[in-house]
């Protein structure tokens, strides 16, 4: 455990998308408020009342340590003529915790219990439908937990959390039977909204299944497959067009639907009207606890497609799981496993797609494209994505193109193979977690674990100007927002290759927007054998290209890197950290062990900087031990620069081989490269060299101030590897 220091602190308002940036281990201060102003509530024919028993609306505590946990008692009273119905609710978060340490649960004496759960990101209901009978009351304790992070408490001095609990007023209503979805439907594509309304499934349904229809046989719905002929409702439903999607554009659904854990198995859709899934537009939505299988197939015009929503503006989540196998053959489809396409704010949580996602030209293996503001929060792409024509594919989100808003993913995963066969003459963008990024981007605790295969087949003049881009977490950053954009805690495991000219075992092509990487790694091996025309191939062990300012710290590569392809024109080129850095770049307390293989030049940090590039380079206290690196030229650290370039080197080595030299930098001040034996760079003498460089680092003074929310990690010897490695 490391320090522990007593804190007074006092409550302040955090952001709701800001990501902590290191787990704390500190005291603070807390509470929990009964929202005055939502404390009554008018529902139909009823009247309920959230009262908290104790008189007082807060918890206030202090001094808090890990372990620390403290309860609440609140009662809902239904004082009005009818059974009436509610939703818990917490809203108001502010929470600049580490994900995952501030908890809660809630257990009430009419057998109502919510399981322990982190803070949600967002606002969002966080029980299901509770019934209340008149004249009765419901007694609930709620309790938050601050839990034991074996982490330093530095980075949680002064910080304090906040969230409340209400409830809201809803209706309710059953789904039955396979006609009540059909129903459903017919009402809400007519102009039934049923805005504040919960549909609750109360058992498995099967499109396949007689058991599951009121009367499987029954003619009486018309033609709804659009086959020009009135046939019995399951053949309706499991032949031609099938089923009709539940919302349409100017007909939106606003109700809630809540699968209480069951199925809907064999949904069917061919061609399907309007925008493709079990529900097609829908707006300030929750969805939960339902799993969707099927297949769904769109070979129109271009439409958002899925196997759950097709279109959503303003959302939440929860539990969800697809096993719909999705297919669009028309290129300019935005595609995904649970949802199509976000319009505005939308929340993810606890959602898995299992489904085969396959084509469109924004591809996700939960969402196609995000075109608002959109967190995951533990969601994991378990499907298959084939990608056979179309530009951006992620296994999470295949587009983010909210230039203002915000994408944020935390503890999730793409956990499938994300081929691509595509030979368009047309751009690509593929990552394991989002191929093509626009607005602002924050990752924290997430990974990429299964290989992305490309096997793009375009050569020479056929591929004039087109980048082919390929990140272990993200394939391309074209980012206008002013904030910097963050990756911490992430990692990619998986190989990529073997086509491709611009691959990053965490980003392949950062084309605009700062950002920092902290404490993420690729072990993935990084390969391309494609000749590019008159674009060079650049790969890089955790950025491939870089055009926009970038800080690395606290990160490495352990995959190795090669090009065997031609030799392009304007080169290739193949880097430890960076492929190819044309602006101001910082690398801090960071390595390679990545073995580098190349045709062209090959640098154990940075792989290129060009001539004319006029960039600011720091390099501190890090290192390349490649026991292999080979190209026409070699550089322990980083190549080819001039007078045009300010460098910064400290504390920086690189392994002393016979086959390369530190580095070719014409402007040779502010330069300390030091070569070292493959024996030194193995002992924990070079541990504690690159620790007591650590130590002399003051994160708070230095580099302007923009890492003086960061600490810097400890190193440590690990013997199996036989080389220094980042405690993180």
């Amino acid at each position: 455990m490391k320090l522990n220091k007593k804190v007074w602190i006092t409550i302040t308002i955090i952001g709701l998308f800001l990501i902590s940036m290191a787990i704390s281990f500190a005291y603070f201060s807390a509470r929990i408020i009964g929202n005055e102003s939502e404390s009554t509530i008018v529902g139909t024919a009823a009247y309920l009342e959230l009262t908290f028993t104790d008189g007082e609306k807060q918890i206030n505590a202090s001094n808090i340590v890990p372990g620390w946990s403290e309860s609440k008692t609140f009662k809902v009273e239904n004082t009005g003529e009818n059974t009436a119905y509610y939703v818990i609710r917490i809203s108001d978060i502010t929470n600049p915790y580490i994900y995952g340490s501030i908890s809660y649960d809630i257990v009430g004496d009419n057998n109502v219990t919510i399981e322990k759960d982190t803070l949600p990101l967002m606002e969002m209901p966080v029980s299901s439908v509770i019934e209340i009978p008149v004249n009765t009351t419901h007694n609930y304790t709620i309790t938050t937990y601050y839990n034991n992070l074996e982490e330093s408490q530095l980075k949680d001095l002064g910080k304090s959390f906040s969230y409340t609990v209400s409830i809201e007023a809803v209706y309710k209503k059953e789904i039955n039977y396979i006609e009540d979805l059909v129903d459903l439907s017919n009402e809400v594509n007519a102009g039934n909204s049923y805005a504040k309304t919960w549909f609750l499934q109360t058992r498995d349904l099967d499109f396949n299944n007689d058991a599951s229809y009121k009367n499987a046989n029954n003619m009486s719905y018309g033609d709804i497959n659009g086959n020009g002929t009135v046939e019995n409702i399951k053949t309706e439903l499991t032949t031609g067009s099938g089923f009709i999607p539940i919302g349409t554009g100017t007909n939106r659904f606003y109700g809630s639907y809540d699968g209480q854990n069951h199925r809907i198995d064999n949904l069917y859709e061919y061609n399907a009207t309007g925008r493709p899934g079990l529900f097609g537009y829908t707006s300030n939505n929750i969805f939960r606890d339902l799993t969707v299988s099927g297949s769904i197939s769109n070979y129109s015009t271009s439409k958002d497609i899925s196997g759950i929503i097709g279109n959503i503006t303003i959302g939440v989540l929860y539990n969800l799981i697809n096993e719909v196998n999705v297919y669009s053959d028309f290129a300019g489809s935005s595609v995904g496993g649970i949802i199509g396409a976000v319009v505005s704010k939308v929340y993810i949580k606890n959602c898995i797609n299992k489904g085969t996602i396959s084509n469109g030209n924004n591809t996700g293996g939960i969402t196609g494209y995000n075109g608002g503001s959109l967190i995951f929060e533990n969601s994991h792409n378990e499907g298959k994505i084939n990608k056979n024509k179309g530009a951006n594919a992620g296994g999470l989100l295949g587009r983010d193109n909210a230039i203002s808003n915000s994408t944020i993913i935390v503890n999730s995963s793409n956990k499938e193979e994300i081929i691509i066969n595509d030979n368009n003459k047309v751009a690509k963008n593929i990552g394991g977690l989002i191929g093509l990024v626009y607005g602002y981007i924050g990752i924290d605790k997430s990974h990429n674990d299964e290989k992305i295969i490309n096997n793009t087949e375009i050569y020479n003049s056929d591929n004039d100007g087109i980048s082919l881009c390929f990140g272990g977490l993200i394939g391309r950053i074209s980012s206008s927002s002013a904030t910097t954009n963050i990756i911490n805690n992430s990692y990619n495991i998986a190989d990529i290759g073997p086509k491709g000219n611009r691959i990053g075992g965490i980003i392949g092509y950062l084309n605009s927007g700062n950002i920092i990487i902290n404490k993420s790694y690729n072990a993935g091996d990084l390969s391309s054998e494609i000749y590019t025309g008159r674009l060079s191939t650049i790969l890089g062990g955790i950025i491939g290209y870089q055009i926009s300012p970038a800080i690395i710290i606290n990160s490495f590569n352990t995959g190795n890197i090669e090009y065997s392809g031609l030799l392009a024109p304007g080169g290739n080129y193949v880097g430890g950290l960076t492929g190819f850095v044309k602006t101001d770049s910082k690398i801090i307390n960071s390595y390679n062990i990545g073995n580098l293989i190349n045709v062209s030049t090959v640098s154990g940090i940075i792989g290129v900087l060009p001539s004319n590039g006029g960039a600011n380079i720091i390099i501190n206290n890090a290192y390349s031990n490649a026991t292999n690196i080979s190209g026409a030229a070699s550089y322990g650290i980083i190549c080819l620069s001039s007078n045009e370039n300010t460098y910064l080197l400290s504390n920086t080595y690189y392994l002393d081989t016979s086959a390369s030299q530190g580095a070719n930098i014409s402007n040779g001040e502010n330069i300390n490269i030091t070569p070292k034996t493959s024996a030194y760079m193995s002992s924990t003498a070079f541990v504690n060299e690159l620790n007591q460089n650590k130590r002399a680092i003051d994160l708070t003074t230095e580099y302007d101030g923009v890492l003086a929310d960061y600490e810097l990690s400890d190193w440590k010897y690990d013997s199996a590897k036989g080389y220094p490695v980042l405690d993180n």
